[in-house]
């Protein structure tokens, strides 16, 4: 049966024992399909992930378009493809940037290397821009599989070359023939640095480029102020409730919110400062002795919290930020403090901003965090 349909898309020497003999069982069954998205489902129940997953896929690949199929394994292309890539790459001032940034500084016969393919859209950009070629790496398969039907689909399936691989496996001489003149990377999530962009901005510096190599974004950094609001409060914060004194149930509550999904509109205390600027063209360490930002209220009020966005720099004076309102794949963060702050006008509010190069910490100087 090395043949059927099945083997040609499922490597049954990669699944478990125990997994293999159930397909093996099933193999040659009309609702094949159906089946084996329903075996999909009781391993990843008995903790069988991987093995989960590739029936799961196999099942998808098998009946594309049977729409309970769909329901049945959308768990699994869910831990392969978040679902926050479709409304990044619909985030139009985030392209538009990207794009400005690319068309600015792409040279011709340059060699442009990317992490994360994503849609591919970056590196299409790219080699839109002029660039003799682009190498782009994508850690899930499936990702990429698709991401290289895209590239093809648009006509630069010659210019363009998908890595399936983790960006630190990458060797010199092997996935990329030479050092990359300019690289060009969104790796920033919602807490600017939970997807690595320090470490694999490092990594790509040492190893896969040159000295001289642009940087897009060459730096990343935040920006916040101070604000009231009482809707958050009332959501992730305990006070007196029906008489009684819940607050130390606060001991739970979480450190940071997204500001996007409801639950009350924070309120302006202070104008925008500049928190946090990180350099990647240089390392940068571990940042564990507090930075000290001042904030100056301009009315009196009660400061919930900290309101901070992104802010890119491509150079050029090519910059993005996602500074309410304006729209974003990225969510604002409100970071709560512990203990609301009675702030007046014109006086001075220390924060203490710290980062151990995967998140941001930010609390009250003072320590009301």
């Amino acid at each position: 049966m090395a043949d059927t349909p099945l083997r040609a898309i499922l490597d049954l020497t990669t699944l478990g024992p125990g997994a293999r003999r159930l397909v093996e069982a099933i193999e040659g069954r009309p609702d094949l399909p159906r089946r084996l998205a329903e075996m999909a489902l009781v391993l990843r129940g008995r903790g069988a992930g991987r093995d989960a997953r590739a029936l799961a896929d196999a099942a998808r690949r098998l009946a594309p378009d049977d729409p309970r199929l769909h329901e049945l394994t959308e768990w699994s292309i869910r831990h392969q493809v978040p679902r926050w890539h479709f409304p990044l790459v619909h985030d139009a001032a985030r392209n538009r940037a990207y794009a400005d940034a690319l068309n600015h500084f792409v040279e011709p016969g340059m060699t442009v290397f990317e992490i994360g393919t994503g849609t591919g859209l970056l590196a299409m950009l790219a080699a839109r821009a002029g660039a003799a070629h682009v190498y782009t790496c994508e850690s899930q398969p499936a990702v990429a599989a698709v991401a290289r039907e895209i590239i093809a689909r648009n006509g630069l399936a010659e210019r363009i070359t998908v890595l399936a691989r983790n960006a630190t496996e990458l060797r010199l001489g092997e996935d990329l023939p030479a050092r990359a003149d300019l690289f060009v990377a969104e790796i920033v999530d919602n807490s600017l640095l939970g997807e690595g962009v320090l470490p694999l901005t490092e990594f790509a510096r040492a190893e896969l480029l040159t000295p001289d190599a642009i940087l897009l974004p060459r730096a990343v950094g935040a920006a916040g102020m101070l604000v009231s609001g009482d809707g958050y409060r009332q959501r992730y914060r305990m006070e007196e409730v029906m008489g009684f004194d819940l607050t130390p149930f606060n001991r739970f509550a979480p450190a940071s919110v997204p500001v996007a999904g409801g639950g009350g509109s924070p309120d302006p205390l202070s104008a925008p400062g500049d928190l946090l600027t990180l350099d990647l063209t240089r390392d940068q360490p571990t940042l564990e002795a507090p930075r000290v930002v001042t904030l100056t209220p301009h009315r009196a009020g009660v400061a919930d919290g900290l309101l901070r966005w992104h802010r890119l720099d491509f150079g050029a004076g090519i910059r993005f930020e996602n500074r309410p309102p304006a729209p974003s794949a990225w969510s604002p963060q409100l970071h709560l403090f512990r203990t609301p702050l009675e702030v007046a006008a014109g006086e001075p509010v220390d924060l203490a901003i710290h980062h151990d190069r995967q998140r941001l910490l930010i609390h009250p100087a003072g320590g009301g965090a």
